[in-house]
């Protein structure tokens, strides 16, 4: 194998582990991760998030649950995410809309947050936590 080639094998990365530091200390504190289900729970921290940081986290929550091998699903509906939230089903696509694009995707199942989105996100959950 040529330098070059070794070179760029370096940028290879796991879709598994892309920022997994980042999303442990983003998530830290704001949910749970339920071992049986896969099911991302809030903690009451989560609580003070403001909206959009609310949604990142849950879906940020989801893919970890997924990487962790716990859960099943990377997407929610917009009702799904209005009941983690505490506000109607209105309310949060609204929030969805305005997250779509720089962070979010909407694609038939539901709002998602893609792979190269993750550590955007992370650092939009813990900088006013710092």
């Amino acid at each position: 194998m040529t330098q070059e080639k070794t070179d760029l094998n370096s940028l290879v990365v796991s879709q598994e582990t892309i920022g997994t530091e980042a999303v442990a200390n983003a998530l830290h504190g704001l949910v749970s991760i339920v071992k049986e289900t896969g099911e991302v729970m809030p903690t009451g921290t989560f609580g003070e998030l403001d909206a959009n940081r609310k949604i990142l986290a849950y879906l940020l929550g989801l893919r970890a649950s997924v990487t962790l091998g716990l859960g099943k699903r990377v997407v929610a509906s917009a009702e799904e995410i209005a009941t983690v939230m505490g506000v109607d089903g209105q309310r949060a696509r609204e929030y969805l809309s305005r997250l779509k694009g720089k962070y979010l995707q909407k694609g038939t199942d539901g709002w998602q947050l893609p792979v190269a989105r993750i550590l955007a996100a992370c650092e939009e959950i813990t900088k006013k936590r710092k």
